[in-house]
């Protein structure tokens, strides 16, 4: 799903809800198949038909609880045993709930069907993707154009299924229909489709790999389609197809370009076209996008940005990958999902631009440390909690930034293809065996298996943890300690990147701890490329090592230096005075009082902030800061660079 930048202003869940805990009725089966049969009217914005589910009982039960949507009449349920008849069957539909009533005694093991007949007119897209519901849209002909966006409520918007994205279909067949001459487009590969002789055509979709419940989808306009062929990294032709508006028809064949060489890339990265035995396609949508498997949702005006991608063609793309073939079990996993998918565009940037430009994009794109979730929380969320609390798009591409660094680019690579391909001999997915659902768990162990490292203080931090790890550092007069600081006391062992005099170095963390010899003149930088998902890092200087003694005034050198917008200045004062510490440009002019106040000897630390000078801007240059103290006067300079 693209970046939800009114998400977080939407409120959801108003009828339904996707995920959360499991219920014990709908825990105790496993869906195998659904059918969904389907009418769709654009003139009422209605639609009706039936959707069966098919399941395996796993502990016995005597409900079939379904979810659909309150706005919904339920008219009848049917239901079988194995290979047996169907029959009418008791049922209630309260609370977005079809409760039905299992008339003969089933056991772990057992087959059953429930086939439901409902209508109705589904709630309504506010600000689709994200305001979910049924999008009735016209075209700039003033034809229908219709489409669904569902991920934050979940596909019982629409149609009846369990929702709940541990469980997934092994298949799935469709068959909406619409008013001629509309053509719609679904998911999977193309059966047939169907004249019925009213003025209505029916078009029948398969899908024969798992998915997501919220990536079912229907896109019904009068299209035209683009169609070729690929030939992937695995040497399987894979069969591209884009149903665009007449309108754009010309535009899209222009663009198409940029839409292959951003598949080649992410075919690099992760591994072969997870869904290629179905089709690779593309559906221009009455909205900016959605990655709804095997038919992507395009709305975006064929535009790049200034980074030279396509972002949402782009990101939709990568879901592909992150998201459909690899699953997250529960809403709280979603960073799964997202984060991964967000990481792969500042990947392309590299790919593009070099590695300047992808730290850029990873800094313009680093979350502040105000979380009151983890990213991976261990208890159950429904999608609309996960979005508004777990920032998994940059909060989660931030921690595979910081990953990376841990364990290098070579290993973070194959890292990458291992989790979306186990085996790297096995490319295979043309059954959907290789479709997983993943818990954050799951992902540490196969990112274990892949590196041959132990990751479990890399997880605990930064995904179970809702605070951003410390870094400590305490310089003497030959050498620097350096220790992180967690919210659970994890030893986590993340190297440091720095640059001592403008030299790179790396401090070497065992157990959370590590030193380097250096000198208090020496200039010393941390993780000058930001690598690290951090917080403000905590520096002060051990003025009794050594020879100094507690008997001097001293002043160090700003840190960072060059800055922007902050910088910490540290003094030492060994008696008892007045001090005034002060900022002047280079003519002279006082920029800002730091501190003016009667202090004990000790040591001080304090903030200039350049954010915070009475509203005023203050601009890239050389600046100086004075202290006095009694009859002690030093000036230092800093650098600020805008």
């Amino acid at each position: 799903m693209i970046f939800p930048f009114s998400l977080l202003l939407i409120s959801t869940c108003t009828f339904a809800e996707s995920g959360g805990p499991l219920s014990p009725e709908q825990a105790a089966y496993n869906v195998n198949f659904y059918d969904l049969d389907l009418s769709i009217d654009p003139v009422t914005k209605s639609i009706g038909g039936s959707l069966l589910c098919r399941a395996e009982v796993i502990n016995s039960l005597t409900t079939f609880v379904l979810d659909l949507d309150n706005p919904f009449t339920v008219d009848s349920v049917l239901f079988k045993k194995g290979g047996g008849d169907f029959e009418t069957t008791l049922f209630n539909h309260t609370n977005g709930k079809i409760n039905i009533t299992i008339p003969v005694s089933v056991s772990a093991g057992d087959f059953i069907s429930a086939k439901v007949f409902y209508n109705g007119a589904p709630r309504i897209a506010s600000n689709p993707p994200w305001g979910v519901g049924f999008v009735w849209d016209t075209t700039p002909s003033g034809k229908p154009w219709i489409g669904v966006a569902c991920e934050d409520d979940g596909a019982d918007i629409w149609w009846a299924c369990k929702d709940h994205p541990s469980d997934e279909p092994d298949s799935m067949r469709m068959k909406f229909t619409v008013p001629n001459p509309l053509t719609c487009v679904s998911n999977g590969r193309f059966i047939d489709s169907t004249d019925n002789g009213d003025n209505t055509s029916t078009f029948e979709w398969f899908i024969s790999t798992p998915i997501n419940n919220y990536n079912v989808t229907i896109y019904a306009a009068e299209f035209s389609l683009i169609e070729d062929t690929y030939q992937c990294v695995s040497g399987e032709e894979i069969p591209f197809y884009f149903w665009v508006l007449p309108e754009y028809y010309n535009t899209a064949v222009n663009y198409m370009d940029v839409f292959l060489n951003e598949f080649n890339f992410l075919e690099a990265i992760c591994g072969p076209f997870p869904f290629g035995t179905d089709k690779h396609g593309w559906a221009h949508a009455p909205y900016w996008g959605m990655e709804h498997q095997t038919i992507i949702a395009y709305g975006h005006n064929f535009t790049t940005n200034s980074w030279g991608f396509d972002y949402i063609h782009y990101h939709e793309l990568a879901h592909e990958w992150w998201g459909n073939l690899i699953s997250a079990k529960d809403w709280a996993d979603v960073w799964i999902h997202e984060g991964l998918a967000t990481y792969t565009e500042a990947l392309y940037v590299e790919h593009l631009s070099g590695m300047d430009d992808y730290h850029q994009y990873m800094d313009n794109r680093r979350p502040s440390n105000n979380h009151s979730y983890p990213l991976a929380p261990t208890e159950p969320m429904t999608a609309a909690q996960a979005f508004d609390n777990l920032n998994p798009y940059y909060r989660g591409a931030s921690v595979m930034h910081t990953l990376r660094y841990h364990v290098g680019d070579s290993t973070f690579f194959n890292l990458l293809k291992r989790w979306a391909y186990p085996d790297s001999n096995d490319y295979d997915n043309t059954n959907g065996r290789l479709c997983q659902i993943l818990t954050t768990d799951n992902m540490k162990e196969k990112a274990e298996t892949a590196t041959g490292r132990e990751l479990d203080p890399f997880f605990d931090v930064f995904f179970r943890e809702a605070s951003y790890p410390v870094l400590n550092v305490v310089r003497g007069t030959s050498e620097a300690a350096f220790s992180w600081s967690t919210e659970n006391s994890i030893p986590l062992d993340v190297n440091i990147p720095i640059t001592v005099n403008g030299i790179d170095k790396t401090v070497e963390m065992t157990a959370g701890e590590g030193s380097i010899a250096l000198s208090l003149s020496d200039n010393l930088v941390l993780d000058p490329k930001k690598w690290l998902l951090m917080d403000e890092p905590n520096i002060v200087t051990n003025f009794d090592d050594g020879n100094l003694g507690t008997t001097h005034y001293r002043v160090e050198q700003n840190y960072p230096n060059p800055f922007n917008p902050t910088t910490k200045i540290q003094y030492q004062i060994p008696v008892n005075g007045f001090v005034q510490l002060k900022v002047y440009d280079v003519l002279g002019n006082e920029i800002a009082e730091l501190v003016s106040e009667d202090k004990s000897k000790g040591i001080y630390s304090v903030d200039f902030d350049t954010a915070e000078i009475n509203g005023r801007e203050i601009t890239s240059g050389v600046y100086f800061y004075t202290i006095t103290v009694n009859d002690f006067v030093q000036t230092n300079k800093m650098l600020l660079l805008r």
